[in-house]
Order: structure tokens, then C-alpha cells, then sequence
């Protein structure tokens, strides 16, 4: 592998217990069949799960990206070019998508270029196949990326940490060198919430009618009889065909329905429950998720509470990562940045600190130069209002975003 070009000469520093980390780590994934789990039962056979990744997903796609020199925006740039087409056949968009659903399923995202330099293309990986091989220093010594019998090695400067590949992970208590799953804290919500609809399908299949038991008279029966009452209920009993048959027995025999009432076979209840929890893990407000849960007024304020509380701090992570892996490839001063004066679920909060800040400012709390600027303006007394790059309101910090929302609610 080639040694990453944009190093820097700087003193080696170590984690000051990075060798005591290499004791639980190893090249394969800790948790494999948990993390295909997460996959499978998870986003591809839960509704819960499926609807609020993409909730996150879709929130985060449609913000706009712009980049920085310095505190001047670039209108055209070839990182530019290559975020609109990360690969062939590839947008944005769909870039992102993997990634992000990557990172909501396995609390982990990657990404590789075709080149060390300044790339043509980005490709995500699936964390799934990826092994790290423990430094150390507490950095990684390499990544391992096996798919198909085929594995490829990527180095990690062991001074910058650099590599040709991009790994992001969350944090995990549990593991220094793998992320988190966030839908490890609603793994059991979540297989309860698969066993109600697997619970109320087969009562669906079978006309929703409870099973019941045989009674023989005198004696128990013999194991051959018994397989063949089994076999008899199996063939004329079960089924959504069967539904309402009689069972025909022997004089020696009594059928005997056991008694359940509707609230007994029903898990709605439960099943709602442990959509709540599904839904609290992965950060996104009920009402998206549940429709008899919203109206109106807190569908609305939802959207906006999915944007603070979840896609932003999310978004803000992935382009810290690009901006520490791949802009230093074109310079020094460049810096990819959320546009989140573009996002429409926003606008109320936007309005709200607007009119806060005219209040301010006629109540004499504020000065016209203070108001100015916490509403996006040059603080300049005269001539026309012009937004100043990088310095509106919405460019805080997403904990402060939520602080000022919380106090034009409340306050």
C-alpha cells in the first residue's frame, strides 16, 4: 500500500494503554452474527426499524452540502465533482444511504478511494466484512476487507492514523476498536415486536382460532396413535383452508377447545410499546413512525425535533470524517459544511429566533449589532442585510440549536 502523501512530521503519540487494547481485539468481528441479525430481523423483516432508518436517511440526504475555504463559500470544486459522483452509477444520495444505513445498523461506516492522491471515485464498504487488525499505540495497524475469498489490506499510518480507508465507528464501552449498534439497546423491542406479527399472522392464517387439546378415554395412547392424530390435525385443521372444520375422532376421544379471549391473542398493544422503544434508540420521534400517534401541530414539530436532536449531530459526524480524510487532499484551509438554512421543517424554528431577536433588540436586551448577528446578518448598522457565510444562527452548535429551540418554547 502506498504511505499516505499529506503526513505531517510530528511526534509519534500513543494511546498510554494501547497496548493492553490489543488483548480483546482481532481482525474478525466480535459480534458477526449479531450484526447480520441487525440486517435481517432488524431493517429488512421490522417495519419499525425499516421506516426509521430511512426517516434518518432521507432527512439527511436532503440537506445541502457546501464547502469552505476558509469563511468564503466555493461555488465549484473537484470535491465538489466527486460527492455529486462519488462511482459510476453512483449520486450522492445514494452514497450517503449506504453509509448512513450503515451506521444506524451497525454503528459503523466505511468507505475506500480508488487512489491515495486526490481520487476519481469513493466506494462504500460494508463494515460487515471489515477486520482490524489492533496497533500498539491504540490505532488500528491495519484494516482487512474480505468479500468473496478476496481480501484487501489497508494500512494505518501509525503516526496521523491516516489510511486509504475512511472508517467512522460510534462509541462502544464493550469493544475499543468496533462501534455500537444503536439497535443493540432495541434488540429485544425489536424481536418482540417481530414476534407479535409473526404471533398474528399465523392466528390470520389459521382464521384466528386458538388450538386446543385431545382427551382420551381410560389410558394413555399408544406413540402410534398419537402421530397419527398429529398428522390428521396437521392435514385437516391448520390453514387459513381449514378454517371452521369439525374434527371427526374416535369414541375413545374428545376434543376440547381451550378458551382464549381476544385481548389473550392480541399483541397490538404490546407491539405498539415496543415500536416506542425501537423508535426512542434510533432517535426518531413517535409520530413519524406512527400515525395514529400524530396529528397536525407534533408532526410538524417532530420533523423539526428529528432534525435537531438526530440528522444533524449525524450529519456533522460524517462530514468531520470526510473533512479529516479526504479534503486534506486539496488543501489545507477547505471545510465541508451543513447548508441548514435550506431545510423547510426548520423554517418554524428559524421564525421563532427571528422574531425573538427583533424582540430583543426593540425590548433593549439586544443591540442592533448583537440581533443582527444572531439572526444570520453582517452586524452593521447601515445598508442592506446580507447573510453572512458561516456565521448564521443555524451554524451552531447542534446542542445550542436545541437549547434556543427549547427556550422559544418554553419561554
Amino acid at each position: 500500500m502506498a504511505v499516505w502523501p499529506f503526513k505531517k512530521q510530528t511526534e509519534a503519540k500513543a494511546h498510554p494503554a494501547g497496548s493492553a487494547l490489543m488483548v480483546n481485539g482481532g481482525p474478525a468481528w466480535a459480534r458477526k452474527d449479531k450484526s447480520q441479525s441487525y440486517i435481517t430481523e432488524g431493517y429488512q423483516l421490522n417495519v419499525i426499524v425499516y421506516r426509521a432508518v430511512n426517516e434518518i436517511v432521507r432527512a439527511a440526504a436532503s440537506i445541502q452540502i457546501e464547502l469552505y475555504n476558509g469563511d468564503e463559500a466555493v461555488g465549484q470544486h473537484p470535491v465538489l465533482d466527486l460527492l455529486a459522483n462519488p462511482h459510476p452509477g453512483a449520486t450522492y444520495q445514494s452514497w450517503l444511504t449506504e453509509m448512513l444505513v450503515n451506521r444506524m445498523l451497525m454503528g459503523e461506516m466505511a468507505a475506500s478511494a480508488d487512489n491515495p492522491r486526490q481520487p476519481a471515485e469513493i466506494w462504500p464498504l460494508l463494515p460487515l466484512n471489515i477486520g482490524i487488525v489492533p496497533g500498539p499505540s491504540g490505532i488500528p495497524r491495519q484494516y482487512i476487507y474480505s468479500i468473496n475469498n478476496r481480501k484487501t489490506t489497508f494500512d494505518v499510518d501509525q503516526i496521523t492514523g491516516q489510511s486509504d480507508m475512511l472508517f467512522v465507528k460510534t462509541y462502544n464501552p464493550g469493544d475499543y476498536w468496533r462501534g455500537q449498534s444503536p439497535l443493540m439497546a432495541a434488540a429485544i423491542a425489536g424481536d418482540t415486536h417481530n414476534a407479535g406479527m409473526r404471533w398474528n399472522y399465523s392466528l390470520l392464517k389459521n382464521s384466528a382460532r386458538p388450538s386446543g387439546l385431545i382427551r382420551f378415554k381410560g389410558g394413555y395412547p399408544s406413540g402410534e396413535m398419537v402421530a397419527r392424530m398429529r398428522e390428521y390435525f396437521k392435514a385437516k385443521m391448520q390453514g387459513a383452508e381449514n378454517a371452521g372444520e369439525i374434527p371427526m375422532l374416535a369414541d375413545d376421544a374428545e376434543w376440547q377447545a381451550l378458551s382464549q379471549t381476544a385481548r389473550d391473542m392480541d399483541f397490538s398493544n404490546t407491539m405498539r410499546e415496543t415500536a416506542k422503544y425501537v423508535a426512542a434508540a434510533l432517535g426518531v420521534p413517535l409520530p413519524l413512525i406512527d400515525n395514529d400517534a400524530s396529528t397536525f401541530n407534533n408532526l410538524e414539530q417532530a420533523k423539526e425535533r428529528l432534525y435537531t436532536d438526530t440528522v444533524i449531530p449525524i450529519m456533522r459526524e460524517v462530514l468531520a470524517a470526510l473533512n479529516n480524510w479526504l479534503l486534506p487532499r486539496y488543501g489545507d484551509r477547505l471545510e465541508l459544511r451543513l447548508d441548514l438554512d435550506t431545510i423547510p421543517a426548520l423554517e418554524a424554528l428559524r421564525e421563532r429566533m427571528f422574531q425573538r431577536a427583533v424582540t430583543a433588540y426593540r425590548e433593549g436586551v439586544l443591540t442592533l449589532q448583537e440581533a443582527r448577528t444572531l439572526m444570520g446578518y453582517e452586524p452593521e448598522a447601515e445598508g442592506e442585510f446580507k447573510p453572512t457565510p458561516g456565521s448564521g444562527m443555524f451554524d451552531l452548535p447542534a446542542d445550542d440549536i436545541k437549547a434556543l429551540a427549547y427556550g422559544l418554547d418554553h419561554g
